[in-house]
């Protein structure tokens, strides 16, 4: 029976299904997603599913390798690990350059409220998205292209830890929201090596929880 999309572009409708199938575990890591499963499954021409599988590799929850189709990855321990250092490396120094300038951006806070609301709720791909909003916001407060578009490739491709952190019921939504209000404060507050502190300290609770998990 065809999957149906809901109203808004076809595209954009897709590509929202594709995500929250991905994130909430409903296809599985591994499996391929070709073009003409996703046209198949959706009644929409292969250039529109080309097209959605295309920005999903964009934000990493799907990889594609040399003549292969794309994939949703496998969360490994070693990519588990190396995603979480790369990130750490960014945004501790972000918080502390961000608490040495008391500067955080009006989108920063307003981030910081939408990812405190979703937390109310069990949508675990809303979650999801307002966490990666939040955490971007606050690098985006340091106005660098460079370092934004760093940050960018590597939080979009943790999309799959953030959502297995959810889905596995690793950590508790309102406990991240009090987590990120810590770094909020630290900020506001100027002082940058508890900012920086909280930033890697928010990282190691969560990916001590997934590696765990993983081993299990």
């Amino acid at each position: 029976m065809p999957i149906r999309l809901a109203t808004q572009s076809v595209g954009d409708a897709l590509v929202a299904s594709l995500r929250e199938r991905i994130l909430s575990d409903g296809i599985h890591p591994g499996r391929p997603v070709t073009e003409a499963s996703v046209a198949g499954e959706y009644e929409v021409s292969r250039q529109t599913a080309k097209a959605a599988i295309e920005r999903l590799v964009g934000e990493g929850l799907l990889e594609r390798t040399a003549h292969r189709s794309a994939r949703v990855p496998l969360l490994d321990e070693a990519r588990v690990l190396d995603l979480y250092f790369a990130r750490g490396v960014i945004e501790s120094k972000a918080y502390e350059l961000l608490a040495d300038r008391r500067h955080l951006s009006s989108q920063a806070l307003v981030a910081h409220q939408a990812f405190r609301d979703s937390a109310h709720g069990s949508d675990v791909p809303a979650i999801v998205q307002a966490d990666v909003e939040f955490h971007r916001a606050l690098v985006d407060s340091l106005a660098s292209e460079r370092l934004s578009r760093a940050h960018d490739l590597i939080i979009n491709e943790m999309r799959l830890c953030l959502a297995q952190v959810q889905t596995a019921q690793l950590l508790d939504a309102e406990e991240i929201a009090d987590e990120h209000q810590g770094i909020v404060e630290a900020i506001q507050a100027g002082e940058a090596t508890r900012a920086g502190r909280l930033g890697l300290e928010h990282l190691q609770h969560a990916e001590c929880k997934l590696m765990e998990h993983l081993r299990r």
